[in-house]
């Protein structure tokens, strides 16, 4: 089972809302749990993955693949049950 698949039917377990996960699917490359918040769970996934991912799928350097995440992934908003993005500094 993917993480993907593990994380949805934990997710379907907790509430009947829908799981919203970013796309492209190889973007799961980067999921690293759950996240809590206000009651509601959530996909997240970590920023430097995202980022990498992105310049391996897409061909991009590391500015683009950041712009793109901050412009495209972290600005998104689709409702509460948007995914988070979690940050770890170095």
């Amino acid at each position: 089972m993917s993480g993907r698949e593990k994380i949805a039917e934990q997710l379907g377990e907790q509430h009947s809302d829908r799981v919203i996960f970013f796309d492209p699917p190889e973007l799961d490359e980067a999921l690293i749990g759950i996240a809590v918040r206000i009651g509601l769970s959530v996909p997240a996934y970590d920023y430097d993955k995202l980022i990498a991912v992105h310049q391996r799928i897409n061909n991009w350097s590391y500015e683009d693949a950041e712009e793109w995440v901050h412009h495209h992934t972290m600005g998104g908003y689709v409702g509460p049950e948007t995914p988070v993005v979690v940050w770890r500094p170095h």
